[in-house]
This record gives structure tokens, C-alpha cells and sequence, in this order.
């Protein structure tokens, strides 16, 4: 029997697909960690759709991918981004996985709230894309999935690709865009390998950030953070910073993942998110202006 990918089994569509799938195929799905694995005829894959490289190992010997809306719903403690964006960011490693991985074909689950795009990046590294005809309807549904039960930040936006401009200089300009236009608030110091990131008057970093040359490649850079005064580690998950060219479109996405603040939650909502959510807004704008202005794409950059 053919082995097919289900994006999940919790939701409305994925209850569906597996009642009408599980007696004719080897059925696979993703899951949450602490999801319930029993009373099922389905093989989970504890795997995070948002990193590449387990979604790489996922799809090891998957013949099909069904892709749809379901895994949305494992969400962080705070989601920030447009459900758009998220789902695109998700689509293109379900394309990059497929292409590594050899799948024979992903079916796409068309809903009313998807663009035509998600398609467009599903199909964008070669694996053969079927759509269904009839979007499924939403039912007024909103993004009121359960959320994660620990202190976790995940924030995606898109912004266009300056003229001329490769995904790497996006990565470096933004450490030293940081370091300009918020001069009197934070220092960016260059140390080796390493990009430390100080509130103004504090000896001790708030951010440690740590370019990671192996997981960058073909389009998608990574930083990791991997200290500072700002951020908890978490025992499973490492947080980073992530800038991904989207094919077939000058554009990108910058995304912050797996996210975890040492400061109480309360204290975090009142001053590190808004702040963080006005500096990436402000870099979006930045972004659209590099884009427009004649040559752009000399821009130097003096980033290590």
C-alpha cells in the first residue's frame, strides 16, 4: 500500500481524510507532543512542521502528502503573523522536503482562506501539486486552536526582497539595521561568530545570536539564539531567528521560532512584544523603501 502524510487528524478535515483513508493506505500524520496516540490506525510523527529538517525526515518514504489547514492549530503560547504568512512558511518546507525526500505528488486541500500562492510554493522545487475543486469551507472558524502550554513566541512576516538583494544580505543587514536606527538603545557588537545584541548601559548581552551555517542553504538563512539576558533556553527546542526567500515572487519571510522569554509573561506582553512587533514592522517599511530606491542593490554591508 502506498504510504500517504496527513498534516494532522485533530481538525474537522483531518477526521475526514483518515475515515476515508485508513483502509486503503499506510496513513501517517503529524503530531503534537503531547498528543493522544491511542485508538488510531495511523502511524504519528512527533516532528515540528516548522523546522525543515524534521520535516525532511518526516517524509522519508512518504509517497503522497495531503496538505491542509490542520496544522495551524499547534500554535506557541503567542503567535504573531498573518495566517497567510504562517501557512506559507509551512508549504514551502512541505515543497523542500518533497523535492529531497522524491515524494510522487502533494494534494492540496483548497479552503476559502488560502491564496492561489499556496499552491504556486507547494509545486515551486518540482513535486507535482493536485488541487481540489471545491475550497473547503470554513464555517466562520477563526484561528482558535489550543495553544501551547508553556511560554513560547513564534512571529512571522513577509516583506518584499530589495532589488538586487540576495536572502544573505537581508540576514546581515537587519543585525546592523538594529544597530542603527536604535542607536541609543542597542549596541550590535560583531565578536567572531558570534552577534551580541545590548541594551544601551548594560555590560551583560541581551541576545546572543550565532549565525548557523549548516542548516543555512538554498534560500533559507538561520540565526540561532543561543543566550542573553532576554532569553530562557528551552531543554527541547532552540530559538532563532529565520530569513527564507519565497519562490517564484520577490519577497521574504523573517520569522522568530520557538521563542522563550525569561522575564515573567505578563512583563513580556507589556514590554518585549510590542517592542519587538514596532522593530520588525518598522524593518517591513525598510525593506519596501530599499526596494524602491534607485540601486539598491549597492547597499554595502559591513557585517562579519
Amino acid at each position: 500500500m502506498k504510504n500517504v502524510l496527513l498534516m494532522g487528524v485533530s481538525g474537522r478535515i483531518g477526521q475526514n481524510l483518515y475515515r476515508e483513508l485508513k483502509d486503503t493506505f499506510n496513513l501517517y500524520a503529524f503530531s503534537s507532543a503531547d498528543q493522544d496516540d491511542t485508538g488510531m490506525d495511523i502511524t504519528f510523527l512527533k516532528k515540528d512542521l516548522f523546522i525543515l529538517p524534521e520535516v525532511e525526515e518526516a517524509l522519508r518514504g512518504i509517497d503522497t502528502v495531503i496538505f491542509f489547514e490542520d496544522p495551524i492549530m499547534r500554535l506557541n503560547r503567542q503567535t504573531q503573523g498573518r495566517f497567510e504568512d504562517l501557512y506559507i512558511l509551512l508549504a514551502d518546507n512541505i515543497a523542500r522536503a518533497s523535492q529531497i525526500r522524491e515524494v510522487e505528488q502533494i494534494i492540496f486541500v483548497a479552503d476559502e482562506v488560502s491564496s492561489e500562492y499556496t499552491a504556486d510554493v507547494l509545486g515551486a522545487y518540482g513535486t507535482e501539486v493536485k488541487v481540489t475543486q471545491t475550497p473547503i469551507k470554513r464555517y466562520g472558524k477563526t484561528l482558535s486552536y489550543k495553544a501551547s502550554d508553556y511560554n513560547n513566541v513564534r512571529s512571522v512576516q513577509r516583506a518584499p526582497l530589495p532589488e538586487g538583494w540576495h536572502i544573505k544580505d537581508v540576514g546581515k543587514y537587519y543585525f546592523e539595521w538594529l544597530n542603527e536606527i536604535l542607536y541609543d538603545l542597542i549596541n550590535v557588537e560583531y565578536d567572531r561568530h558570534l552577534i551580541k545584541i545590548r541594551f544601551a548601559r548594560m555590560d551583560a548581552p541581551a541576545l546572543i545570536v550565532e549565525y548557523d551555517a549548516k542548516r543555512s542553504y538554498n534560500g533559507v538563512e538561520i540565526y540561532r539564539i543561543q543566550g542573553g539576558g532576554l532569553s530562557k533556553r528551552m531543554s527541547n527546542k532552540t530559538p532563532r531567528l529565520e530569513f527564507r526567500e519565497l519562490p517564484g515572487r520577490e519577497e521574504f519571510i523573517m520569522a522568530l521560532h520557538d521563542f522563550e522569554p525569561k522575564s515573567p509573561w505578563s512583563v513580556y506582553l507589556l514590554t518585549q512584544a510590542p517592542l519587538y512587533t514596532l522593530v520588525n514592522r518598522i524593518y517591513q517599511v525598510e525593506m519596501t523603501i530599499n526596494n524602491e530606491a534607485p540601486g539598491s542593490h549597492n547597499r554595502p554591508f559591513n557585517g562579519k
